[in-house]
């Protein structure tokens, strides 16, 4: 495959790794940058076509890639992703990255339900429930490597004016990954990390 990072061989070979809000952005780089080190990604989008033309561009360079389409906060579709990593990945899975998210940003007192009950859904309970629904592919002792990534923000560690759910939601992933790392790190060897992207208030504006 050209371009790979490491020789003779990828660091993340014969790894599996979902990677959600791959579609674009961060999460398509990410997913990249994996295939290059020789892992087979899944990427999990709620845009089926733009999930599969970026699954198609890792294919296309050497990489091993599918699109999993569906939507992060619905149970059935978190089910679905799960079964169809495993499967590509020939009954293991090794990386979960929790990258799918947006701002929906409003001072404290313009902020309605449904933004604040959408932004906690998609930046806490949606990885939560991932994160349980792979568990029996996590908590195993293999030897092999195993990782969780919790996309978080700066946000979330000082506040950000006309962000308060998502800064709420984002420190509450950093407290979700040191609990998974408190429980999975001992016994199974699983690493989990918050990674901090900086983030700036965009009034009113809901990203898409």
């Amino acid at each position: 495959m050209s371009a790979r990072l490491n020789f003779p061989q990828g660091m993340l070979t014969e790894q599996i790794a979902i990677i959600t809000g791959a579609a674009q952005g961060i999460g398509a780089e990410t997913a990249a940058i994996f295939a290059r080190e020789g892992c087979k990604v899944v990427i999990a989008d709620i845009d089926a076509a733009k999930a599969e033309k970026t699954a198609q561009a890792i294919n296309s360079d050497g990489g091993a890639a599918i699109a999993v389409a569906g939507d992060i906060t619905n149970n059935e579709d978190i089910s679905n992703l799960v079964q169809k990593a495993t499967e590509f990945g020939g009954g293991k899975l090794h990386i979960i990255v929790n990258n799918a998210g947006y701002a929906w940003d409003d001072p404290i007192e313009k902020i309605q339900d449904k933004q604040w009950d959408t932004i906690l859904a998609l930046h806490n309970t949606a990885p939560f429930k991932l994160i349980r629904a792979a568990a029996p592919y996590f908590m195993v002792k293999d030897g092999e490597p195993r990782s969780i990534v919790n996309v978080s923000s700066t946000s979330g560690i000082h506040g950000n004016a006309g962000q308060a759910s998502y800064a709420l939601a984002k420190a509450g992933l950093v407290g979700l990954t040191k609990t998974l790392a408190q429980e999975w790190g001992p016994e199974y060897g699983v690493r989990a990390n918050s990674m901090y992207l900086a983030t700036w208030s965009l009034s009113s504006a809901k990203a898409n």
